[in-house]
Order: structure tokens, then sequence, then C-alpha cells
């Protein structure tokens, strides 16, 4: 089953508070699924498998992107581990078999979002926000019983807004920053 192989990888390489952060992700993830009427198991699959590059660390991350010739963003040239997301789907898609593209492009987009991000997208990216700070996250009762795409993308702003005016980013990545324009023009 593939949760069991996702659960003995992480174990498999001493990532134990990795799977807890996963697990609490897909927790949320999944009543957000449920909320916004989107395939759950999908669900769920991405947000156990956004942060399995945690088995890599972030020099492995880099020479991977390297190697791979992906184009790597000033943010991530200077903080490896932002490279966590690109590399995690492809470890999902080499590793775990995984070609459902939603789930690849959530887990691709988790940390940073990106321009055009689709409700799966936005419930993976704020179930991870919400997992290490619920506070940080405005109205995520809402989010829960509304099922309405607006309420959505005004908590994935208003958590991006947070970031940025309270300086609790050190260099924001170019998905961030155009995922933010554009979920302020909404």
């Amino acid at each position: 089953m593939l949760t069991d192989l996702i659960r003995e990888t992480y174990l498999h390489n001493q990532q134990e508070e990795a799977l807890h952060h996963v697990e609490a992700v897909a927790e949320i993830a999944v009543a957000l699924a449920n909320a916004y009427d989107m395939d759950a198991e999908k669900v769920k699959t991405a947000a156990l498998l956004h942060d399995i590059s945690a088995i890599r660390t972030p020099q492995e991350m880099y020479s991977t992107a390297r190697k791979r010739g992906l184009r790597i963003d000033p943010a991530e040239e200077k903080y490896h581990a932002l490279l966590h997301q690109r590399i995690s789907k492809i470890i999902a898609q080499e590793d775990f078999g995984i070609t459902d593209v939603q789930i690849l492009n959530a887990i691709e987009c988790h940390t940073t979002l990106k321009t055009n991000a689709c409700v799966f997208d936005k419930i993976i990216f704020i179930a991870d926000k919400i997992s290490r700070n619920p506070q940080d996250v405005p109205q995520y009762e809402d989010l829960l019983q509304s099922g309405s795409e607006q309420k959505l993308n005004e908590a994935c702003y208003l958590f991006i807004k947070h970031q940025f005016d309270n300086g609790l980013l050190v260099f924001a990545h170019q998905w961030l920053t155009d995922a933010y324009e554009e979920l302020r023009k909404k």
C-alpha cells in the first residue's frame, strides 16, 4: 500500500519528525478536500509526499536540481532547502510512481504556491501552513465550513501577506511573490 511505503521511507531515513508533520498536513488537507469537494485520497497522497525530499540533504537537492537543468530561483540558490518542494515532486514521480498531474503540481508548489494555482494546490499549500502555525492562517474554521474558493484565495493571500508584512521571509522566492500579486488582484 502506498501510504505504508511512504511511511517506511520516512522512517528508514530517520525522518520521524517529517513523518509526523506530513501526517498532520494530510489530516488537515483531507478535511479541506472534503469541504471543497476534492478527491480526499489524492489530496492525502500529495500531503504525505510533499516533504519526501527530507530524505535528502539540501546539498543533494541542489545537486539534483543542477544535474536536471532546473532553473534555480535566486532564493533557492541562496537557500538550497527551498528546492525541497521541487525535489519532492521528482521523488514522488520517480520513486513512488506518481503520475497524477494534480498531485505532482501541488507537491511542487506547496511552500511558495505559484501563479494560476488551482484549488488542489492551494489546499496543500494552506494545510502545510496551518499544520505549522494555525494562528498565522486566518479563517481556518471558515475554510473548513465554506467550501468557497474565494475564502481559500483570501486565506492564502493573508498568510503570504503576513509573511511579507512581518519580515518573516529572509529571501522571497519569485513563485511566492508572483502568487501573492495574483491573489492580491483577486
